[in-house]
């Protein structure tokens, strides 16, 4: 069976699945040691080609049913976590990654990147691209925040990863935020 992505026909927002043009508001504050509130800072938006929602599916369908008023408001998600994904020449430029160590990379053998292949969206003829999760590139966006880009069409759900490639994928992650530094 050759790789490929699924796409959900749930209302909320799911573990593993991929979100193409994300925004990421990002706070830029002048060059100083301490902010300066004369010279002001500004909001500067990161756009994420590719994103992968990293939280978990069972906090996902707690907080949309809280959102809907089927269950207690605790359990209500403020952020969403997300790892952003790269295309195979992005990951090259902006890591500076030498083909022997892309190498290494494409065949999942780095702690801190993950290689998915260029692969169909369930049974349609939609593809993603070569994409390549770079641990070190999380980020959370705030919940009403990410549904509205959704719901404005400023950002598209493009598909997900299944069974056993979620579980592979999260797993991986979870290894290289959980290691333990040493001197």
């Amino acid at each position: 069976m050759a790789f490929s992505y699924i796409r959900h026909d749930s209302l909320f927002l799911r573990q593993g699945e991929i979100i193409s043009n994300l925004f990421e508001p990002q706070l830029q504050i002048p060059n100083s040691d301490t902010i300066d509130t004369k010279r002001g800072a500004k909001i500067v938006p990161i756009v994420h080609p590719y994103t992968i929602i990293v939280s978990q599916d069972c906090d996902l369908k707690w907080d949309y049913d809280a959102r809907q008023g089927g269950v207690a408001e605790d359990k209500l998600l403020s952020h969403i976590l997300f790892c952003a994904l790269f295309t195979k020449d992005e990951i090259i430029t902006r890591n500076k990654l030498k083909s022997d160590l892309f190498k290494r990379v494409r065949q999942n053998q780095d702690e801190r990147y993950h290689h998915l292949d260029e692969a169909l969206v369930g049974s349609t003829q939609d593809t993603l691209p070569e994409l390549i999760a770079d641990f070190k590139s999380i980020f959370s966006l705030q919940t009403e925040l990410v549904y509205w880009f959704l719901s404005s069409n400023q950002a598209t759900r493009q598909g997900a990863l299944f069974s056993p490639y979620l579980e592979d994928f999260m797993h991986r992650l979870y290894n290289f935020l959980g290691r333990v530094a040493t001197p």
